[in-house]
């Protein structure tokens, strides 16, 4: 139980800071940064190489997600909620969160994949890139927000759980 503890605090920190980060910096500094990181990055390293290191950090915040969420269903709603009178409706909000997510992911990863196409077509220019970039993004600005915002709620719910159990 001290494991799923650790990772409860770890998932609602990490949520949390996602969501501050999409609530408050959402603006076009903040685009243009990324943008000039990912061009320092392709100058050090080759392109393809940026986009397979996109690509597999998308998969691994990806993969802690569902770990997340597959905790919290198993212990926050099987286990906390069997008494309550609203179980079924609490079932259908995460499964709501569940799609959700499953819709950002999705469109994340179609919008990592055309990035990381783009950064290898050779001698694109940066204004292009970063047109591109703003394009893409501004079409998930209000799903990464509401998934930001589930994947905290689950989070917080196994937090919960993980302290009410040790009472």
């Amino acid at each position: 139980m001290e494991i799923v503890n650790a990772f409860a605090i770890f998932w609602i920190l990490f949520n949390g800071y996602s969501l501050y980060k999409i609530l408050l910096n959402s603006s076009d500094e903040e685009r243009d940064d990324i943008h000039n990181e990912l061009m320092d990055m392709c100058r050090t390293m080759t392109p393809s190489a940026v986009g397979k290191t996109m690509v597999a950090l998308f998969l691994g915040i990806m993969a802690l997600d569902i770990i997340g969420f597959y905790l919290t269903y198993t212990y926050a709603y099987t286990y906390a909620y069997t008494l309550e009178e609203y179980f079924y409706t609490r079932i259908l909000l995460f499964l709501a969160f569940i799609l959700v997510f499953l819709i950002d992911q999705f469109l994340s990863f179609r919008q990592t994949m055309k990035i990381a196409a783009a950064l290898r077509i050779p001698n694109i220019r940066d204004d292009v890139l970063k047109r591109f970039m703003r394009m893409t993004e501004r079409d998930l600005d209000f799903i990464n927000t509401i998934s930001a915002v589930a994947k905290f709620v689950a989070a917080f719910q196994l937090v919960l759980y993980t302290i009410l159990t040790k009472a």
